[in-house]
């Protein structure tokens, strides 16, 4: 196997939730749906975000949603006679909490500051993972998709969160896994900043135009990298479904470019350098230096950066970055930080 693909698959299994963390978050998620359910005027209930994707990491709090019937709701929404969705959110919320409580005696809930109805358990795992649940009440549009709250002006916004879903895990098979992998890997490389410049939707939408099934998880790093830096460069991303607004970006513009392009220098670096263990490995611990550890001797950024995550005193800072007591520069890619992680 490819080395570089050899690593970044182990940094992908190192990242993953543990099976009983994502079954547990699963079934605090059916459950709160099969509350929310027997709420009157309900159509239909659904899953969405990174568990429903196949592209969590970290982020094992799961998503879901019910759509209310306007035959049964007719004065909610822009289509019907304009009643926000605060009332209805709040009365659902109090049907979930009681529902639950039968089952999760600790279980709390909230609204969160724009969209959602929070359920909390606390009831943490062996591991300490406590995975919630956010709920979203929408609404059936007449064009297509769905209205979703915007509970700080009690008004509703269009958005598709069921065909998300249905973009990112239809057919076919190698197609649908190799994506994931793809996402959930940029995930990990986008989180290393203290502020990350893209949200986890912002990173599916972006690998949806270009991941092909032909590509291996490298070359599939290659084009993500390559593709958002072109595209971030000229717009907000797009909504894959065309119903909701332009994703917009959590960072300046030029820095999140910045990031991108430096980012898909060093996946093709590494990709050039695949028949040299030693070299490719550095080049990936820069790229994702929070994640790898770069080959011991090595003098870069990562190897600095590891050897203060391991506390050894021999780092020192002076005009440049050295490592140390060889002087040593350390090389200037810029994956380490740009100012702004």
């Amino acid at each position: 196997m490819s080395i570089v693909v050899e690593s970044l698959d182990d940094l992908r299994r190192d990242v993953a939730p543990d099976d009983v963390t994502l079954k547990t978050a699963r079934e605090r998620r059916d459950d709160a749906l099969d509350g929310a359910k027997q709420h009157p005027g309900v159509a239909r209930g659904y899953n969405s975000g990174s568990i429903a994707h196949a592209t969590a990491n970290s982020d094992t709090d799961a998503d879901c949603g019910i759509v209310l019937d306007r035959r049964v709701w007719p004065e909610l929404g822009p289509d019907g006679d304009g009643v926000g969705p605060c009332d209805v959110v709040e009365e659902v919320r109090c049907r979930v909490r009681s529902h639950l409580q039968e089952t999760y005696a600790s279980v709390t809930t909230r609204l969160t500051t724009k969209r959602a109805i929070q359920l909390r358990f606390h009831d943490p795992l062996a591991n300490e993972t406590d995975p919630s649940v956010d709920l979203i009440v929408g609404l059936q549009r007449e064009d297509g998709g769905l209205w979703i709250p915007n509970l700080e002006t009690d008004s509703w916004d269009a958005s598709d969160p069921i065909q998300h879903t249905e973009l990112l895990t239809g057919p076919p098979k190698a197609l649908r896994v190799l994506r994931a992998r793809v996402i959930r890997i940029a995930k990990c490389w986008n989180i290393q900043y203290a502020e990350p410049g893209l949200c986890s939707f912002n990173v599916e939408a972006l690998a949806l135009p270009c991941v092909t099934e032909e590509m291996d998880v490298a070359t599939g790093l290659v084009e993500f990298f390559g593709h958002a830096a072109t595209d971030v460069a000229r717009r907000n991303t797009p909504d894959p479904a065309d119903v909701s607004q332009p994703i917009k970006l959590k960072i300046d513009r030029q820095v999140m470019v910045d990031r991108l392009e430096c980012a898909a220098r060093l996946m093709q670096d590494a990709l050039d350098h695949d028949d040299d263990e030693h070299a490719a490995r550095t080049i990936l611990a820069d790229l994702f230096w929070k994640h790898l550890d770069p080959p011991a001797g090595t003098s870069s950024k990562a190897a600095w950066a590891h050897t203060l995550r391991t506390g050894n005193t021999g780092v020192r800072m002076g005009a440049g970055l050295s490592l140390g007591t060889s002087g040593t520069p350390i090389k200037t890619t810029r994956s380490f930080g740009d100012g702004t992680g």
